[in-house]
């Protein structure tokens, strides 16, 4: 079956539609465009036999008898017709208008999570570039985001599991087929828009995890706030490095074009 409001598995009305045979009939014979698609619509509604084709009428009926609604015919109309479907030079997308989008927006449901302003603690002269308060600030502030709820769960996973549960049911036609597979992905391979963005999220989860960690980490190693000011640069690169190295990974993500992933999801 094809997308999911049509069933190809034979040549009923909507799926004959869907793959275009009947107008390629008509630009092959001569026909005005519709002329086939209105014979063969007689032809189903013709329970008692009664019309009388002519010649042209009823070579048309016996092509589509023979080499449409025949099963072995139609499967093969439908392959072609799905590797076809989603070649994007068949596909004309209008561009988007930010200022009229054909949508509606979903209200926004974000609840931002408590902060509070630095107030100079052990610092109060601003003679040290950084202190180990400030450190701790930060890091309970990126802890008030990736912190887990009573759920187990956070805005950031909580974005990424809305993401997981779009379904996208778009019709037969290729420019929806072509829009499904950029967001949803293409195959097992591909894990396209969406895929893309619950990778990003999750890595952006875990370098955010990692920064706090290593922020506490720096903060507790040194006693006072003179120690930690003659830190050396090889010293924080130990004590940071899992969190450099998570936040370089996000450089993976955002390069997707519903063919490629940019990272696990």
């Amino acid at each position: 079956m094809g997308p999911m409001s049509i069933d190809f598995s034979y040549a009923n009305p909507e799926a004959v539609d869907a793959v275009g045979v009947l107008p390629e009939y008509d630009k092959e014979h001569g026909f005005e465009d519709g002329w086939a698609r209105s014979v063969i619509e007689r032809w189903r509604n013709d329970y008692d036999g009664d019309i009388d084709w002519d010649d042209d009428e009823q070579a048309l009926l016996d092509w589509y008898k023979d080499d449409v609604i025949e099963h072995d015919k139609w499967k093969a109309i439908v392959e072609e017709h799905n590797e076809d479907i989603t070649q994007e030079d068949n596909v004309t997308v209008d561009q988007y208008d930010a200022d009229n989008p054909p949508f509606d927006m979903p209200e926004n449901t974000f609840e931002h999570p408590e902060d509070a302003e630095y107030s100079g603690g052990d610092n109060p002269n601003q003679e040290l570039a950084v202190s180990t308060e400030a450190l701790r600030h930060v890091a309970n502030q990126i802890g008030a985001i990736v912190g887990l709820d009573d759920s187990g769960s956070n805005l950031i996973l909580q974005a990424r599991t809305q993401l997981s549960d779009i379904q996208m049911r778009p019709g037969g036609f290729a420019k929806a087929e072509v829009l499904r597979q950029k967001i949803e992905g293409a195959s097992a391979d591909s894990s396209g828009l969406r895929g893309d963005a619950m990778g990003l999220l999750l890595a952006s989860h875990e370098a955010l995890l990692a920064v706090k960690d290593g922020l506490l980490k720096i903060a507790d190693s040194y006693d006072n706030a003179e120690e930690f000011n003659e830190m050396s640069t090889t010293q924080l690169g130990e004590n940071m490095g899992n969190a450099w190295g998570k936040i370089d990974k996000l450089s993976e993500y955002g390069k997707t074009d519903g063919t490629t992933t940019g990272g696990d999801q």
